[in-house]
């Protein structure tokens, strides 16, 4: 049976035309500072506060941010993954682009956030075979009308010129919102909630792709039925990293959540 891997190919700039017409028709606004004609102006994308040292090597958390952590108590947690890795802290300006994007229907600024993920990327130079997006569960797809995760990995695959497919991970089961949840909670939630097909995976190098990771839950659940399939390393990238706080996390006051 063959199997279909979206490959990048010549289409990065049929895609960023496609994208410079639509603003000149539909003028997009900043959602840092809300400059008309601006997906992201260049003033709020310096305001982001990028994570380049202090943070575990293994789950990408920002020490100086977290009340308590050990390396090997995270290596047990994350016993699929490879490592995590975020581009900033879940804070203004960034929080604010993925909130117009995720509930706003403001798909247009995914090309400018997948830009973040590719410095990402250069960052942390790795041997990979395929770019998988997290599954989103089916009912918020029908919701949202989009799954914002593969809408960030899709021009990040044809910028870093590898293969993207959407096909080789689904969710099994419906699970419910990660607001709220304590790390374990989470964990509990998602817990077989995805599975892999062996044929697509088996012996791979994965990237998975999402828009926030909180404690990691999703991602770890995801690599844990990648593995389950035969796959070989595997690692995750996200916009934006969840600050811990008194109350929770800095993306709980969000409506809904991707992990």
């Amino acid at each position: 049976m063959a199997y279909r891997v979206d490959s990048p190919s010549l289409r990065i700039p049929l895609n960023q035309s496609i994208w410079k017409i639509l603003d000149l028709i539909f003028p997009p606004s900043c959602p840092g500072c809300g400059l008309i004609g601006e997906r992201f102006c260049f003033d709020c994308l310096r305001e982001i506060k990028t994570i380049d040292k202090d943070f575990c090597l293994k789950c990408g958390m920002v020490i100086d941010n977290y009340f308590y952590h050990e390396l090997t108590t995270c290596e047990a947690q994350f016993e699929h993954l490879l490592m995590i890795r975020s581009f900033s802290l879940y804070m203004p300006p960034i929080s604010m682009a993925i909130k117009k994007f995720k509930y706003h229907r403001d798909i247009g600024i995914a090309d400018i956030l997948a830009n973040l993920l590719v410095e990402l990327y250069n960052k942390n130079k790795m041997d990979i075979d395929m770019v998988i997006p997290v599954p989103l569960n089916p009912k918020r797809i029908k919701e949202r009308g989009y799954n914002q995760s593969y809408l960030l990995a899709f021009p990040f695959s044809m910028k870093i010129n590898k293969p993207i497919n959407k096909q080789a991970l689904r969710r099994s089961k419906e699970t419910r919102p990660q607001v709220g949840l304590n790390r374990h909670e989470r964990l509990l939630n998602v817990s077989e909630a995805f599975v892999a097909d062996p044929q697509q995976v088996k012996g791979k190098n994965i990237l998975l792709i999402d828009d926030v990771t909180t404690t990691g839950a999703t991602l770890e659940a995801c690599a844990s039925a990648l593995k389950l399939a035969g796959a070989n390393d595997i690692v995750g990238f996200t916009l934006a990293r969840a600050v811990p706080t008194k109350n929770g996390y800095s993306d709980d006051l969000i409506e809904t959540a991707s992990v």
